[in-house]
């Protein structure tokens, strides 16, 4: 799975705040049963139903945005991959992951939970859940992480600033495809074939 914020750093968690808008030019007051029906008659129903939702938009305030742990997790500084995995994975993958940040532990695991995945990716960081930590799914999570540096990818917003992909989207799919193949046989040495003497 992958999980993309809309911008580079994490939002501040807890709530969104809404900006005023522009002053108008006249903003109409309240309007009553008789104005309604004049209104329906000089400039018709459409017009009458925006005025009207633009005047309960305007009455009820949105409700702030819940920040979910992710933003939490992301924001903290994970650590690099141990050296051999990361050489075994960037061999098995072709793709440099120096600048992977691996975020692991109970804030980890809940905010997975919290998304319903096992491990997810937000840029370079690979959040790893309850039972994510295998290879396989590292594999996966680290397709994602090359996806990302290729430019965005799908994903619909759940409500709490991050973007989560479908399971069965392209890119979830490439991510388990690839992850498959660079799994099925041995890794290679990356030295292997060069004279380093």
């Amino acid at each position: 799975m992958h999980a993309k914020e809309p911008s580079p750093k994490p939002a501040p968690a807890t709530t969104q705040v809404r900006r005023p808008e522009s002053p108008r030019q006249s903003t109409p007051g309240p309007v009553g049963p008789g104005e309604v029906e004049s209104l329906q008659r000089s400039i018709g129903n459409t017009a009458v139903t925006r005025l009207i939702a633009a005047q309960r938009a305007e009455a009820e305030p949105e409700p702030p945005v819940q920040r979910s742990t992710a933003h939490q997790v992301l924001a903290s500084s994970g650590k690099p991959m141990d050296t051999a995995l990361r050489g075994e994975m960037e061999s098995r993958l072709g793709a440099d992951f120096s600048d992977v940040r691996v975020h692991t532990g109970a804030a980890a695991q809940r905010s997975a939970a919290e998304l319903g995945a096992r491990a997810y990716t937000s840029g370079a960081n690979v959040v790893l859940g309850r039972g994510g930590g295998d290879k396989h799914t590292l594999a996966h999570e680290l397709t994602h992480v090359i996806q990302q540096r290729q430019g965005p990818v799908a994903g619909t917003d759940n409500g709490s600033g991050l973007s989560v992909s479908d399971p069965g989207d392209r890119f979830e799919r490439a991510a388990e495809a690839n992850a498959r193949r660079a799994m099925s046989g041995p890794a290679h040495d990356p030295h292997e074939g060069h004279d380093h003497g």
